[in-house]
């Protein structure tokens, strides 16, 4: 059994070692909430652990049985916080470096914050148990608590540098203590203390974090955990808004675009108009056929037919070229470097008939082959103020009076569709409604489309910063609703979102839609190289009798300069403010741990009191006596200048409890404390005397 007294300081010790790896944990993974009740509660538990072996090792078998009967009671909800702590961590991951982790495991979210707590319980447990054990085996105890902080040092996707240095600090001053240099030790100590309290108190998301070393064994963990091969999200997010946190494309080629085009494209992929606890749903819908055409092909044939020679102009006003709102048909054709998730993409005003996919819904096509290609013809729109002003003009009367068949059949089909997309794109969440009663975007449905289209985006753009790392939703927060009034910081993810409950307000239909803008200076000689740069979200909103056309909220552009220039803006612009600020942060952290440490300081001496009477219930009258006599002794050098320190009575009961086998009565007892207690206010006098003197 280890020795209680001749290792105290180095239990402590022990237990600033595990409780830095708890920390670890938490900071690696940016995970504040209950950061400080764990790694507190963990060095608490841990010398609770070693004091409760030191007293009896058959307490061992009793938190084991608990563990036991722990695993029983709560198996499910334990299972379940695991593996939501595993999407977790695969999440933060792909946010922090982008390696292709998927989240495999289903999980209920009813109870997600219980059983996660429960499981991180339960792993504190079973880590002090085993802990505890290897109390008296410190190298092998090192070794543990060792490889447990590699562990962390080599998934966790941010820095964790403070942590860290107290680690290895706590380990290096218990081997100096067990060799006896104490005062080395309280020296090297300070030495790391000194390291680690600046970094706690200043910003550590500069610390490099994606080093090859650390992405060589991530991929590779990748490839035990999920094989080699992987699909390539490639920046489509599929409207996850409150998983996603930050943006850090790696210019990965994914796809080549041939077309004879000289201006921006959008290629959408992912699109929806359902928004449901934070995220935009994939709506599980069959193909809508309106008037015989599926609605997906109406927009199509907007200019296909040549629609827009039924706009009504003034009289003698002759059209010119900028009134042309589309291009002349074009072939476009798309070849996969890397295939996507699951909707293949396809550029506005296409003929989605040529197209080998499976037709959802009205608003994408999902892959159902394995193609790496696939051509079809589209029509550019040339602008989207003039496609206004013709929706405006366009005479329905007229179509169906005086055009030919297919024109009115096309017409009649899209006041079909028109009256579907009326009560199903016009939803907004109550939360959010209340929210943008209150903000200063002076949208109503009085207003034109085109004004309006102004209004939000002047609005967005003098409100919002954007930024590709703007962090995780709250937990109990609305991404949209906290975007639009708390954090007022993101990337077209959240822009795109807002602006389409914003559309909404104004009684503009309007749909969320991620995939890629391909940039006019992209296109050399008919194609163009797409990567996870042109990644790219935006709103779409519905326009009577045409059909859906994009548009840009973001006040952005896409590509690799783009995304550099936004970086360096960021740190400019948070070259002081960001350590300021978490170091405001951290004090602030401080403060709060201030009440903790005082509790956990009475609670501690309270026990330390509680052990010392309990340890004197159990001695001896004799061993009272002798304990007496020290203090007798003490008090006889240190102050009171009386002859009898020590009168003869108060002599022979000492002699007696040194040297005779006889018990000590307690009336003997009570002769030697009450002149013990004579001695102490004899000795108190003399001091407040001299006091007075001086």
């Amino acid at each position: 059994m280890c020795g209680y007294k001749k290792i105290k300081i180095e239990y402590i010790m022990m237990a600033v070692a595990f409780a830095s790896v708890v920390w670890s944990i938490f900071a690696g993974f940016r995970i504040s909430r209950f950061q400080w009740l764990f790694v507190m509660g963990s060095v608490i538990w841990f010398l609770g652990m070693c004091r409760l072996l030191d007293q009896n090792k058959k307490n061992i078998v009793v938190m084991v049985v608990i563990c036991i009967i722990y695993c029983m009671l709560a198996h499910r909800q334990l299972i379940n916080g695991f593996q939501i702590i595993n999407n977790k961590m695969a999440e933060a991951l792909n946010q922090s470096m982008d390696l292709g982790f998927y989240y495999y495991i289903s999980v209920t979210l009813e109870h997600s914050r219980r059983d996660s707590v429960l499981a991180v319980l339960f792993f504190v447990l079973v880590a002090g148990i085993v802990l505890g054990i290897l109390r008296c085996r410190p190298l092998t105890l090192f070794l543990t608590t060792g490889l447990m902080e590699m562990a962390v040092l080599m998934i966790a996707p941010y820095g964790i540098s403070a942590a860290f240095f107290l680690f290895l600090g706590s380990w290096i001053v218990y081997f100096s203590i067990r060799k006896g240099k104490k005062g080395f030790a309280a020296g090297l100590y300070i030495m790391f203390l000194a390291a680690a309290v600046p970094l706690f108190f200043y910003d550590q998301t500069n610390v490099p974090t994606d080093t090859m070393i650390k992405r060589n064994i991530l991929i590779q963990i990748r490839e035990w955990t999920q094989g080699k091969g992987y699909l390539a999200v490639g920046g489509i997010g599929n409207g996850k808004l409150r998983s996603v946190g930050e943006v850090s494309p790696k210019g990965e080629k994914l796809f080549l675009v041939y077309a004879p085009e000289n201006a921006d494209l959008y290629l959408k992929g992912f699109v929806s108009g359902r928004y449901k606890d934070g995220e935009w749903t994939k709506e599980k819908k069959n193909n809508l056929v309106y008037g015989g055409e599926m609605a997906q092909e109406l927009p199509y044939l907007f200019p296909d037919l040549s629609m827009q020679d039924f706009a009504v102009y003034q009289k003698g006003y002759i059209q010119t070229p900028k009134d042309i709102a589309f291009s002349e048909k074009r072939e476009i054709k798309i070849h996969y470097q890397k295939m996507q998730e699951s909707f293949l993409l396809i550029p506005y005003f296409s003929d989605a008939s040529r197209i080998n996919g499976n037709a959802a819904g009205d608003s994408v096509i999902e892959r159902n082959t394995a193609d790496t290609e696939y051509t079809t013809s589209y029509y550019q729109i040339k602008n989207n103020k003039n496609l206004l002003d013709i929706s405006q003009r366009f005479d329905v009367m007229s179509v169906l009076k005086n055009a030919g068949e297919l024109e009115k059949n096309y017409v009649r089909s899209m006041q079909e569709y028109g009256t579907y997309v009326q009560q199903n794109y016009l939803e907004i969440p109550e939360e959010i409604k209340k929210t943008i009663k209150q903000l200063s975007c002076h949208v109503n449905k009085e207003n034109s489309i085109l004004y309006n289209i102004e209004e939000i985006q002047k609005f967005l753009k003098n409100n919002y910063q954007y930024t590709y790392r703007p962090g995780l939703t709250g937990q109990d927060k609305d991404p949209v609703n906290e975007f639009l009034t708390e954090r007022k910081r993101g990337f077209c993810t959240q822009f795109a979102s807002a602006a389409v409950f914003l559309f909404r307000e104004a009684g503009i239909p309007a749909r969320y839609v991620e995939g890629y803008k391909i940039r006019a200076d992209q296109w050399r000689l008919g194609k163009a190289q797409v990567t996870d740069y042109e990644a790219h979200a935006w709103t779409e909103i519905y326009i009577e009798h045409i059909g859906w056309i994009p548009v840009e909220v973001t006040g952005r552009d896409t590509g690799e300069s783009v995304y550099k220039h936004v970086e360096q803006e960021e740190k400019q612009r948070n070259a002081i403010v960001p350590n300021k600020k978490q170091f405001v942060t951290n004090v602030k952290k401080m403060f709060q741990m201030i009440p903790i440490v005082i509790i956990l300081a009475v609670i501690f001496a309270f026990i330390k009191l509680l052990q010392k009477k309990r340890k004197w219930n159990q001695m001896t009258n004799k061993e009272k006596v002798l304990f007496y006599e020290k203090q007798l002794e003490k008090y006889a050098e240190n102050g009171a200048k009386s002859r009898n320190n020590s009168n003869s009575m108060t002599s022979e009961i000492i002699e007696k409890a040194r040297y005779s086998n006889k018990d000590i009565t307690r009336h003997e007892l009570n002769l030697v404390k009450r002149h013990l207690d004579l001695l102490k206010r004899k000795n108190g006098n003399v001091t407040k005397i001299l006091t007075k003197l001086k």
